[in-house]
């Protein structure tokens, strides 16, 4: 369930990740994503995954959950994915790259936030990119 107040938790919690440098394990989309969960429900997820600062110190805290990302976030939450055109306004969001690498993003209404090593990625909620979604609260 989402706490009262969550609309203005979210927003502080993009516009703190958005106007930090991106690093990996800091500031990065799946810290993006459990500040998110935490914003609208009170539930951090974070110290489940902290501690790496390599990627692949990342797909191996990953990994001790579930084989992806994608099922890491299905068993953390425990809500099954559902397609991205219904994802509500900070519901999470599955995005592959034109690379393969999967990250996560939070919905800020039509759009997508996430963050990547490149920097900050905004994109519409029919970008094929995206795989499925997740409801939060």
């Amino acid at each position: 369930m989402r706490r009262e107040g969550w609309e203005a938790r979210l927003a502080a919690a993009i516009d703190a990740a958005l106007n930090e440098p991106y690093v990996l394990g800091e500031n990065d989309c799946l810290r993006l994503a459990c500040a998110a969960v935490d914003a609208l429900t009170g539930t951090d997820y974070w110290p489940r995954f902290a501690g790496y600062r390599t990627h692949r110190q990342a797909l191996v805290t990953i990994a001790r959950i579930a084989p992806s990302l994608g099922e890491a976030v299905t068993a953390t939450l425990g809500v099954q994915p559902a397609s991205p055109r219904a994802a509500l306004r900070g519901d999470l969001l599955l995005f592959r790259d034109d690379v393969g690498e999967d990250h996560l993003g939070v919905c800020i209404g039509r759009d997508v936030v996430l963050l990547a090593a490149d920097g900050a990625i905004t994109t519409g909620i029919d970008d094929a990119r995206l795989l499925c979604s997740w409801r939060i609260g």
